[in-house]
């Protein structure tokens, strides 16, 4: 590779802090050959099919990353359940799995160098309560809070008993306050009789 198009390739990831895609570097006239040499040599990771990653060995990827990977991969994503709770800070420890919600009619593939959790939802349920953080990345699209906390107890099969508890046992600690909204919220998506259960088990 040339120099002058190595220079290209590395001014054009660092003006987009070190994400872009595909279509960005055919845009700025880099081959798909020139991007397999790069990824080959550990300049640049494929983080999914048509994105990528100027690979920074000396400070790593941002924080969150895989929620912002995950939703510059989907723009329609929005995290949820366990992983939206961790965005919160109502757990310390990242879920293994990232869980990820869409919509039921959105068959775009996410394959992504980590564990997701694909969750589908109707188009009533899908854009309620959910809100956009802008970082340097991209966007982050997460559930609120209380919201988060019922779609544990809904996927509770997929999240376990154990991480379950922790997650109702901190919000009761810290949003006590929040309780009406935690069951109005649950009421509307007729999960309230569940959801009183397991607050009620946790009290």
């Amino acid at each position: 590779m040339l120099l002058n198009t190595y220079k290209k390739v590395m001014d054009l990831f660092e003006s987009g802090n070190g994400y872009r895609d595909a279509s960005e570097l055919k845009d700025a006239k880099i081959t798909t050959v020139q991007i397999k040499e790069l990824v080959n040599m550990g300049i640049i990771e494929r983080v999914s099919h048509g994105h990528y990653w100027l690979v920074d060995e000396e400070n790593g990827k941002p924080e969150n990353y895989k929620m912002i990977e995950a939703c510059r991969v989907n723009s329609r994503a929005v995290i949820c359940a366990d992983s939206a709770c961790y965005y919160h800070g109502l757990i310390d420890v990242e879920p293994e799995r990232l869980s990820v919600a869409t919509l039921k009619t959105d068959r775009s593939r996410m394959q992504l160098n980590f564990p997701v959790c694909r969750h589908y939802y109707s188009d009533l349920a899908f854009q309620q309560d959910m809100q956009v953080d802008e970082t340097p990345y991209g966007k982050i699209r997460v559930y609120d809070i209380e919201r988060s906390v019922c779609d544990c107890i809904r996927f509770r099969a997929d999240i376990g008993e154990d991480m379950l508890h922790l997650i109702i046992s901190n919000f009761l600690q810290r949003n006590s306050n929040q309780m009406d909204r935690l069951l109005a919220y649950a009421d509307a998506m007729r999960v309230g009789k569940i959801v009183r259960t397991h607050l009620k088990q946790n009290e």
